[in-house]
Order: C-alpha cells, then sequence, then structure tokens
C-alpha cells in the first residue's frame, strides 16, 4: 500500500546517498576533465533541469534522462530507464501506479512538484520535465480540487438567455456542447469537428452571443462566401435583424474603397487571397470578432496569408477557426493557428514547440520539424484550453439520417450570359412541341457547362480538406472536366459511370474504401445511384 507520509528516499545511510562515501567536497574528474555526476554546462532542452551533485568518489555516475509526458487531465507519466534511486522515488508517491504493458510509472499532477524536487537529489538525473503550457494549462489539477471537463462549461439556461429561441431548438445536443465550450472559452476557440457536423451554425450561435463585438470579418475558402451569407441571412436574419445590406461579400478589392464609410456593414464575408492582399484596409475596419473557416489554409506559418492573417486574430476580441482537419499532416502545422487564437500558450515560441511535439532534430542545413511527438499532450493541451472535436462515430445517435445542405456557389464565375441565350430560344413561340422540348434538354445542358467553373473551385477547396467524400454528376461533359481537373492536381480518384463494368465497380470501390489517400469517388447519377456498396460515414455532392 502505497504510504501517504512523503519521505526522502535518499538517507545518509542508503547507498544511494546524496553525500560521496568519501566525504569529499569536491568530486573526482571523469573523463575528458568532466566531473563524477556533475553535468557539463551545455544548451538543454527547453523544460529539462540540469542538477549538479557530488558523488561516491569510486564510481562514475552516468546521466540518466528522464522525461514526463502528460498522459490525462490529472496525470503524467516518466520515461526513464531503470534506475535504484528513481525507484526509491517512485514508491514514496502516493499516486503512483505501474502499467505492465508500457512499462511504465503514472502519477497523479498533485505529485508532480514533489516528484520534481525529489528527482533533483539524485546524482546524474536529467529531467525533462513537463512543458510550460501543461504547467499553465493544468494548474488547478496539482491540487485535489481539480474540475471534471463539463464543471467550467455554461449550463442550459444560461444558453437560453443568450440564444435566440429558433436558434436553440435548431442546434443538435452537442453543437450546443460546442457553444458552451466556445462561451467557457472567452469566444476564443479552435473548432475542430468532423466536415458535415454543424461547424458553421456553432459559429453563428456563437456571433449572436457576441453580437456587441462586432463588426464581423468571415474568412472563407472563395467558393463559399456566397454560402457564408447565405447562412447568416438563414440563422441570424431574423433575430439579429440582419439584413442583406448588412452584409458584405468582398469579390475584388474595389469592394474595400472607401471601406469605412460602410457604417452599415456589420458582417463582411471575404476570400483568403482578398485577405491577404487587402490585409491593411481590413486592419482598418477593427472587427471584434473573426471567423476563418477552413483555418488549417494557415497551416503555414511563412505563407503570406498566414502573416495576414494573425495580427487581425489578434487583434479581434473573439476568434473562431473552423476546421475538420486542423492539422493535415503534422502538429508543426497546428502551430500558426494556435498562435491566432492563444499567442501565449507556447510561450517558447516555435523552436520548444517543435522540441516537444515535432520530433525536431538538427541537420546540417538546419531543423527539420516535420515529425511527431507527444502528440496525446498536445491534444490534451489544446482541448482543455482552446479546441473541441468531434468525428461522426462520436455523434452517430444524436445526427439525423441524412443531413442536407444547399451549397451557393461562386455567382460571379457563373457564364450566366449563354443561359440567357438559350432560355430566349425555350420562350420563341412559333417552336413545335419536339423542337421546344429540344430547346430545353440543350437549355439543361448548358446549365452545367457554365457552373463547371464554379464547380471546380468548390471541388479544389473540398480537396484541401484532406477528407473522403462522394461526388455525383451527370452529364458526361462535366465527368471528364472534373476527372481531369484531379488529375492535373494529382488527386487520387475513382470513377464510375455508364462504362464501368460490373467486375471494375467491385475493384475501385474496394480501393476508394481501403486506400487513406484515394480522396474523391466521381460517380454518375444514373450508373451509380443505386446498388452501390456502403461507404460509410462521408458527405456526398
Amino acid at each position: 500500500m502505497p504510504s501517504n507520509t512523503r519521505t526522502s528516499v535518499l538517507t545518509s545511510n542508503s547507498s544511494h546517498s546524496l553525500v560521496g562515501a568519501c566525504g569529499s567536497t569536491v568530486p573526482p574528474k571523469g573523463p575528458l576533465g568532466r566531473t563524477h555526476g556533475v553535468q557539463q554546462t551545455t544548451k538543454s532542452r527547453p523544460g529539462s533541469h540540469s542538477v549538479s551533485f557530488s558523488a561516491p568518489c569510486h564510481s562514475y555516475a552516468p546521466s540518466i534522462h528522464v522525461t514526463c509526458t502528460l498522459s490525462s487531465r490529472t496525470t503524467f507519466d516518466v520515461i526513464a530507464p531503470y534506475h535504484a534511486g528513481l525507484s526509491e522515488l517512485y514508491k514514496c508517491l502516493p499516486t503512483r501506479q505501474y502499467n505492465s504493458s508500457t512499462r511504465k510509472w503514472s502519477f497523479g499532477l498533485k505529485d508532480y512538484k514533489e516528484f520534481v524536487r525529489q528527482a533533483k537529489t539524485i546524482p546524474g538525473v536529467v529531467l525533462d520535465g513537463l512543458p510550460s503550457a501543461v504547467l499553465k494549462t493544468f494548474k488547478s489539477a496539482f491540487s485535489d480540487d481539480f474540475p471534471q471537463p463539463d464543471v467550467k462549461r455554461p449550463s442550459e439556461s444560461i444558453l437560453a438567455d443568450c440564444l435566440p429561441e429558433d436558434l436553440i431548438r435548431a442546434l443538435l445536443p452537442f453543437q450546443r456542447e460546442g457553444v458552451s465550450f466556445g462561451l467557457a472559452r472567452s469566444g476564443r476557440i479552435l473548432l475542430a469537428d468532423d466536415m458535415g457536423l454543424g461547424k458553421t451554425v456553432q459559429s453563428l450561435a456563437l456571433a449572436a452571443v457576441y453580437r456587441a463585438d462586432w463588426p464581423l470579418l468571415i474568412v472563407a475558402p472563395s467558393s463559399v462566401r456566397f454560402a457564408w451569407r447565405e447562412q447568416c441571412l438563414h440563422w441570424l436574419g431574423g433575430p439579429l435583424r440582419l439584413g442583406s445590406n448588412n452584409i458584405l461579400v468582398v469579390t475584388s478589392g474595389r469592394d474595400l474603397d472607401g471601406i469605412n464609410q460602410y457604417t452599415n456593414r456589420a458582417v463582411m464575408v471575404i476570400s483568403y487571397d482578398l485577405m491577404t492582399k487587402h490585409v491593411e484596409q481590413l486592419r482598418s475596419c477593427h472587427f471584434g470578432m473573426v471567423i476563418m473557416d477552413e483555418s488549417h489554409f494557415l497551416k503555414n506559418s511563412k505563407a503570406a496569408r498566414t502573416k495576414a492573417a494573425l495580427p487581425l486574430l489578434k487583434a479581434a476580441k473573439r476568434v473562431l477557426l473552423l476546421s475538420g482537419t486542423p492539422a493535415v499532416s503534422r502538429p508543426a502545422e497546428l502551430y500558426p493557428q494556435i498562435c491566432g487564437i492563444a499567442p501565449n500558450l507556447f510561450s517558447g515560441g516555435f523552436h520548444e514547440f517543435g522540441l516537444r511535439y515535432c520530433a525536431a532534430k538538427e541537420c546540417p542545413w538546419g531543423w527539420d520539424y516535420t515529425g511527431c511527438s507527444n502528440m496525446s499532450e498536445l491534444q490534451l493541451i489544446l482541448e482543455e484550453s482552446i479546441m473541441i472535436r468531434r468525428i461522426k462515430a462520436d455523434v452517430l445517435n444524436q445526427l439525423p439520417p441524412k443531413r442536407r445542405e444547399l451549397i451557393m456557389l461562386d455567382p460571379n464565375v457563373i457564364k450566366a450570359g449563354r443561359l440567357k441565350r438559350h432560355a430566349k430560344a425555350m420562350t420563341t413561340t412559333d417552336l413545335s412541341g419536339d423542337a421546344k422540348r429540344a430547346a430545353m434538354l440543350q437549355y439543361f445542358h448548358e446549365t452545367a457547362s457554365v457552373k463547371l467553373p464554379a464547380l471546380q473551385q468548390y471541388v479544389l477547396d473540398l480537396i484541401e480538406v484532406g477528407q473522403k467524400f462522394l461526388l455525383f454528376a451527370h452529364h458526361t461533359e462535366v465527368m471528364d472536366a472534373l476527372s481531369n481537373l484531379l488529375a492535373e492536381k494529382s488527386v487520387d480518384f475513382i470513377r464510375i459511370d455508364g462504362r464501368t463494368n460490373s467486375e471494375q465497380r467491385s475493384v475501385v470501390c474496394e480501393k476508394f474504401q481501403q486506400e487513406e489517400n484515394c480522396l474523391v469517388a466521381l460517380l454518375s447519377i444514373t450508373a451509380a445511384g443505386t446498388g452501390q456498396r456502403n461507404f460509410g460515414l462521408l458527405c456526398v455532392f
């Protein structure tokens, strides 16, 4: 049974005594002039504690590297080779637990300070402790009254006071939880729910709560700017008396001329590219709230769009970053987004972050931050401080059988002139029945081709998300254009149309399901609309 009394593991009678066996005050020199049991003065990893001792004069005390990592909201693991002094230390901590499968010792965070204090007294120990982000984020965990995750979140009654009744009724339970999470963190969060789980409506609900902090800036991929306008009108139009004249969708730099004169523009929607080009004009608008959709667009800290976005985010009082894939391939891509929400969370800067979570290594050409390490710890820090993430499997019992959403494509890239000519041909009075039917079929065919540029732009934005999806089309011209686009962008995809026989269908369906990098299933509505296998919890377009 663990003792409730913490005693020093090293005493004067112990073979691991802190005082050298011969009582020497100056330890003898070791190889290359190194003092026995004393660490040389070198640049250490951030968070490490290099401790000097005297050691028994008859032996050389090698360095023992001890690493602490956060394993849960209330516990930390110790990773170290076997050492008799460490074993004695483990036994004196009341919260000790040993996991035989991982061969790691685990302790409660409330014992962390004592562990560090005692570990410093063991000769040769180099301690890589918990980073400052853990110490700040889980500060209260070092006492016995650390709250459970939902204690900090506002109750349903508080939500009822903050949100319009119609909007509350429209939110699913997990979406209300997301709004509560944002309220508990003063409206600065990374909403990382899976695609299709309603990040838009959750962010607009939070925008309604923080209406006093507007004007509101929404930065989104170019293809969904007008979809955001429609969503703002749908969810906020009635409750906040928001009309189309209060929402400015920026389509070119000319829309920003004399922007300070648009006093009635409560909401501005702009693409990442236009934001980058006109960031100084945007900064002069003093947006109090910023929503950035598909925030993984900010994954490269050296990119112009990231450099433009960060000042806007840091200046705003409320910041909502939305992304179903916040780190597409490596944790380094998370760092700019974290800085946009909580600049002081990792106060040691990117290099310290990279050493801890990117398995950073020094190469002849510089530092390589493309790896990953301590990912569980990073996830715990983010979930406690700024991030909430749910995948479809987590909330399946709350989802309706199907959820339909109308996507408004960018009307500025649709070639409407061609449609007008065909529409005029259909209204010609001297057309016979067959001729009129032929004109109508030609009109519907043209609707596909004139929408292609807007559709291709939208598909490119979907690809950048990095998640699998099904894409249905009808006209061969459209399917060919989309196939060419995917091939040009080196996107792995499958295609099923009327020319795909049953044997080939089975092969390509298996490929789409089994190969993680196969992102798109391009399917003909008539040839693949029925009889296909279940592709799982995927979005369909």
